[in-house]
């Protein structure tokens, strides 16, 4: 026939054109066969498609040319002959999708055709005449070896023994001697043997972390996970590790390196999530491992956190944040009350019926006028906390009035105070020690009428402190050699509960700048006048 397919697709493609049907796009794949006169050979296109059309190029029909047949979709030459050589063109197609292959064959003349498959040998074993389409049509076929093209005196097995031995290698060829169709015919395969060292082992990979399924995420955040692997031994970096999912709609991101310690390949692959989307939940993310000796592999899952957790954490902050404002709140806590009565000063007036924000009770006397308890009542107390910051203060031997019975305007000027500061010297301690062998007292304080003022302010002050509870005691030491367990018990308890501020009497005003800051922290807030 004249017209040909060639020329019928020349014709038909402008008035496709034309008409308006979109033209179709074929999909080109190249190879090229060597082949061997006198030897059965096929080319096989695909096994799979239904719609498989074979053409020798330039679009000639295979029906008139002789040796050639075609059985299941497979292109047979039975035998191959020098006529053959030429372009063979295989056309399938697959819904709206088209294949095109077009093998370039070559017939030789040649005894032996040459290597088409390779195998490594490692130890003594067989290998196998790899034709297995010759054995499905005739399985009583005949088979004769070669080694390198030479014949090998072997029995009529489809299974050659082999040594492991570097002088066996080379090449091996099967002939078959089978029957097709009442015909008798010849088809051969050659195999390279490669014979490896028992030293040489490949193993496969093995992935070392992570070895957790599970990992707790939060939306909205970025998530990053890396996953470690050991590469097996002569891998010859055809090693390959990636991260993949099951979900389409899924891309995963990862990056990729080796490092090398101790001998040994290590391979790693970070998955990157720049935000965590409803989509990676409850999805498998599996990170695989690959070479061809095997292959190891682990799958994780991502899950939200736990509301409870979440509260956990937050709970945890909070009650954090409160102890660390507790501890700044006790370790500030003077400059703290300080400042705040600073900012919100008292009213001028006050409900509790007082008349003095402290009583200053010191040892004094003629013998005593010149002493460092002396100084400090007369002269730095009042000129801090009366003349800077406002306070009223009674102070004994200063105050009282002409006249006045001493130990009446004791103990009504002191239940008319706030405060009670008793200065301490090394002359309490003597004092005290003094005044505990005298016998017991009599008046309604508990002590003497006799007895130095100083001293039984003390006593009135501490009796309104420890048994009426109305009255605050701060502790003063102007000077060194004040010994607390020297002290009366009940200046001993209050050293003991409230602490001793300490004067330098030799400091300046900076080196005293915390005891003046403390003994306002102790003293009630300072009225406005």
């Amino acid at each position: 026939m004249s017209f040909s397919t060639f020329y019928l697709r020349w014709i038909f493609l402008p008035v496709l054109w034309v008409a308006g049907f979109p033209l179709e796009e074929i999909k080109t794949e190249n190879k090229s066969f060597g082949l061997i006169a006198g030897l059965v050979s096929r080319l096989e296109c695909s096994i799979d498609s239904p719609n498989v059309s074979w053409s020798r190029v330039p679009s000639q029909s295979l029906e008139n040319i002789s040796g050639i047949t075609i059985k299941d979709h497979v292109l047979w030459f039975l035998p191959a002959r020098p006529v053959h050589s030429g372009k063979y063109s295989c056309l399938r197609r697959e819904g709206n999708d088209t294949w095109e292959t077009i093998y370039t064959v070559s017939v030789q003349n040649e005894t032996c055709p040459p290597k088409n498959r390779e195998q490594d040998v490692m130890s003594t074993k067989e290998f196998e005449c790899f034709l297995p389409h010759i054995f499905e049509l005739d399985p009583g076929a005949q088979v004769t070896w070669r080694n390198h093209c030479h014949p090998l005196n072997v029995t009529h097995s489809k299974f050659f023994p082999v040594n492991r031995s570097p002088e066996n290698a080379g090449q091996y060829t099967c002939f078959v001697n089978f029957t097709f169709e009442g015909q008798n015919y010849f088809a051969a395969q050659t195999t390279k043997i490669n014979f490896v060292s028992r030293e040489f082992v490949v193993t496969k990979p093995e992935i070392l972390l992570p070895k957790e399924e599970t990992f707790t995420v939060t939306l909205g955040k970025s998530f990053s996970l890396s996953c470690q692997a050991l590469a097996g031994k002569n891998d010859m970096g055809e090693t390959s590790i990636y991260w993949y999912s099951d979900s389409d709609s899924l891309d995963l991101n990862y990056s990729q390196n080796i490092t090398f310690k101790d001998g040994r390949k290590y391979m790693q692959a970070v998955l990157s999530i720049s935000e965590v989307t409803a989509e990676y939940l409850y999805t498998d993310l599996t990170c695989m491992v690959q070479h061809p000796a095997g292959s190891d592999s682990v799958t994780v899952i991502l899950i939200p956190a736990s509301q409870k957790e979440r509260n956990f954490w937050i709970c945890f902050g909070l009650v954090a944040l409160v102890f660390l404002l507790g501890a700044v709140a006790f370790l500030g806590r003077v400059d703290l009350v300080l400042a705040y009565r600073r900012v919100c000063p008292s009213a001028a007036g006050r409900s509790d019926g007082k008349s003095y924000d402290a009583y200053v009770s010191y040892l004094h006397g003629d013998q005593l006028s010149s002493s460092s308890a002396m100084t400090f009542a007369l002269r730095f107390l009042p000129a801090v906390l009366e003349d800077l910051h406002g306070y009223k203060l009674f102070i004994s031997g200063r105050d009282e009035l002409p006249g006045e019975a001493v130990h009446e305007v004791v103990a009504d000027r002191m239940s008319r105070s706030r405060r009670l500061i008793i200065v301490l010297t090394s002359q309490s301690c003597a004092a005290s020690q003094t005044d505990a062998t005298e016998r017991p007292l009599v008046s309604e304080y508990g002590v003497r009428l006799e007895e130095s003022s100083s001293v039984y302010e003390q006593r009135v002050g501490l009796y309104d402190a420890l048994v009426k509870q109305g009255l605050k005691v701060i502790l003063v030491q102007v000077e060194d050699g004040v010994e607390e367990a020297l002290l009366p018990e009940s200046l001993q308890y209050i050293c003991r509960t409230r602490g001793i501020l300490r004067w330098r009497q030799n400091g300046g005003d900076h080196a005293n700048r915390r005891f003046w800051k403390y003994v306002r922290y102790h003293m009630p807030p300072a009225q406005k006048r």
